[in-house]
């Protein structure tokens, strides 16, 4: 039975996609059969980042009631990794109904070892479709006060909706000198800090090819970094989820 884990963040840009599709390959790579959804029904691009683009079946087609999940789900090139996509044309998302991505999204979880749902930010209607759809959550948030505090305040209304909150996710650290530490950013946050990963082009340059840096450089600083937190992902496995406060 699948734990059902919504990549989150309180702003656009904290590299969620990016989380979610190196974090689906890591698992996979530890024998974990992932489903990778993209939960971002306006502005999706999730399987390209794990180099699915042709999918002529979508989340949305499912949301609009007009296919069957099964048809919607795609192997990727990735050991034990499936994507979900989303549609990237409006018709498509003006037909899709957000708030049936919940119950979707729990019908497949016999069918997996993970089930992560890559969400978009904010606390809008398909924010919280997406986001509630998890049962548990994992916060992304870049070394920079305006995103580790709204980041929290996203992670404080879903812990109040009944998530459990893993901790969170220091993403693309290292880029200036002004970085808020990860010591400072853990008291900012209050929940554990799970994993830092480094401004690194090994990262940027993987996503482009829709080759996830875990396997396009898994050598790269950026790779080993994810792979340390699929590790205590897998670690958390068996323990009670934290949560905020």
């Amino acid at each position: 039975m699948a734990r059902i884990i919504s990549i989150v963040s309180g702003k656009g840009g904290t590299g969620k996609t990016t989380v979610t599709a190196n974090l689906s390959v890591a698992l996979g790579e530890r024998g974990k059969k992932v489903l990778a959804v993209d939960g971002d029904l306006t502005m999706a691009n999730l399987s390209l980042v794990l180099g699915v683009d042709d999918a002529d079946v979508t989340l949305h087609d499912v949301l609009a009631g007009e296919a069957k999940i099964d048809d919607a789900i795609y192997m990727t090139q990735f050991d034990n990794v499936y994507v979900l996509p989303g549609a990237v044309d409006w018709e498509h998302v003006i037909k899709a109904d957000p708030r049936k991505l919940p119950d979707v999204i729990k019908s497949l979880k016999d069918n997996y070892d993970f089930i992560l749902i890559d969400c978009p930010a904010g606390l809008q209607l398909d924010a919280m479709s997406a986001m509630l759809s998890g049962e548990e959550a994992l916060l992304v948030t870049n070394p920079e006060i305006s995103c580790l505090t709204d980041t929290m305040k996203v992670g404080i209304v879903l812990k109040k909706a009944g998530l459990a909150i893993l901790g969170f996710v220091l993403n693309r650290y290292g880029r200036t000198e002004k970085d808020i530490p990860p010591e400072a950013a853990e008291e900012v946050m209050e929940i554990p800090l799970l994993a830092v990963i480094p401004e690194d082009p090994a990262i940027r340059e993987g996503t482009l090819e829709g080759i996830p840096a875990v396997k396009y450089k898994p050598e790269s600083e950026g790779a080993k970094a994810f792979v340390k937190l699929a590790e205590e992902i897998e670690r958390l496995a068996g323990i009670k989820a934290r949560v905020m406060y």
